[in-house]
């Protein structure tokens, strides 16, 4: 059976896009669930007890307090490098030997520059 998937971020691309760009290559369904990045301060810090968002914020549900975050059958994976390694090699996308793999991870690593504007 395939994992259900839920992806948590900002309404924004940022750092979850490349974990965008390979459920959309891989074409796996997914939940992307976008938060308005003017309420983050608010939920991250717990303030607002009442919330649809109170879940994320609580140290169980949102490891780090740090997003994104990928929830893979319901269970919270932090750091978006590490989902998107995780979904390369479980989708079989870090090619053929470690040369591959290698510049598997030069890509990320490139794009992660990029969305930091270097």
């Amino acid at each position: 059976d395939e994992p259900t998937y839920k992806l948590i971020y900002f309404n924004a691309r940022g750092s979850a896009e490349h974990i965008r760009y390979i459920f959309a290559y891989i074409g796996i369904e997914y939940i992307d669930e976008r938060i308005p990045l003017q309420l983050w301060p608010e939920y991250k810090d717990c303030k607002r007890e009442e919330s649809i968002f109170t879940f994320i914020v609580q140290l169980s549900a949102m490891p780090y307090k740090k997003l994104p975050v990928l929830e893979v059958d319901g269970k919270p994976v932090a750091q978006a490098d590490a989902v998107a390694r995780y979904l390369a090699r479980k989708y079989d996308l870090m090619g053929r030997n470690e040369s591959d793999a290698l510049i598997c991870d030069v890509l990320v690593d490139t794009l992660e520059d990029l969305e930091q504007g270097e």
